[in-house]
């Protein structure tokens, strides 16, 4: 596969008393060349193809500070979300036994979202920040990994009608909307005594809703998109010390939609602790330890409900100790 993208833009900023605007256009225009094989239980065939596009990004953000301590945000802007390499290769493989197609499918299309953001921030005190960020998208073409049927004769050979095989694959829904709230705090506690100078938090909650509509009419969430994700961090940063520990939450969320959305895979909720520690000691050398997955969570994904699990998987706990030097 070959890409090439050439892109040009184009902006302006405004500002005046405590306001700014900034208006923007960006263009790209997008190549894309894909050879791969098409390959069954005898034989294997040669596939080529190639398209091109071009896309045009507006955008006009607005910065308001209500005082030294508060600002608000209010933007429209436009985006894209391309297919990433193994989305979009051209190539399949059939299996006539089980009567499955897998593969690429370079006829994929990239994701175009129109939307509005909004935020209220609030610099409470030095090195602290409370903030509500809102946003909303409207999106085009959007991708979600299916398992579908074939549904023509694209992968028919040596009289074979492989029509009504599941086909495994990245597919283009129709249109979509996703929207959101996120609150966020952080704060280094200056009120702490000396010696405990450094500590801190930063946290925060984001509620997400999603739906776009399939191909064949049905509405589901995105994929990859879970309701409810909550991150926490205590931290330490003095001394030539950097030390944060990390705590993430997130419920389940759909992997991949089926023809029927009862046979839909989820993954089940996670949770993750993660340790990561540096300490400086001059301005040559300095060590560091990330310890990941201290919690030891166990993937679990699962067909329509948790009560039929099609893959369990753990990975332990990882530890990493090493020592940095720059001259």
């Amino acid at each position: 596969m070959s890409e090439d993208v050439l892109s040009v833009y184009a902006m302006n900023r405004w500002q005046w008393n405590e306001q700014e605007i900034v208006v923007g256009v960006r263009v790209e225009k997008t190549e894309l060349d894909s050879q791969g094989f098409f390959k069954d239980n005898t034989s294997t065939t040669n596939i080529e193809l190639s398209n091109s596009e071009t896309q045009v990004f507006p955008s006009i953000h607005w910065n308001m500070d209500i005082s030294e301590q508060m600002k608000i945000r209010l933007a429209a802007v436009t985006g894209t979300s391309r297919p990433n390499f193994t989305d979009l290769r051209a190539g399949a493989v059939a299996n006539d036994t089980t009567q499955t197609v897998g593969g690429g499918n370079p006829y994929l299309k990239p994701e175009m979202a129109q939307g509005i953001d909004g935020s209220w921030e609030w610099y409470f005190t030095d090195a602290a920040l409370a903030s509500i960020g809102v946003f909303y998208r409207k999106v085009d073409d959007v991708l979600y990994d299916a398992t579908t049927k074939v549904g023509d004769d694209r992968f028919d050979s040596a009289g074979i009608d492989r029509s009504n095989y599941d086909y495994a694959t990245v597919l283009n829904g129709d249109e979509g909307e996703i929207s959101g709230v996120e609150f966020a705090y952080m704060h280094q506690w200056e009120f702490l005594p000396e010696p405990l100078q450094g500590f801190g938090m930063q946290a925060n909650l984001a509620l997400l809703d999603s739906e776009f509509t399939t191909p064949d009419g049905r509405k589901s969430a995105f994929t990859g998109t879970s309701d409810k994700v909550i991150n926490a961090s205590i931290f330490y940063e003095n001394y030539g010390w950097s030390v944060q520990l990390n705590w993430q939450w997130r419920d389940a969320w759909l992997d991949d939609i089926s023809a029927d959305a009862t046979s839909d895979y989820y993954w089940k909720d996670t949770e993750r602790l993660d340790l990561s520690v540096r300490y400086q000691l001059n301005d040559t050398i300095g060590f560091y330890l990330d310890a990941n997955n201290l919690s030891d969570e166990i993937g679990v994904r699962y067909q329509g409900t948790e009560a039929l699990p099609v893959e369990v998987e753990g990975f332990g706990r990882r530890y990493l100790l090493g020592v940095r030097a720059s001259f």
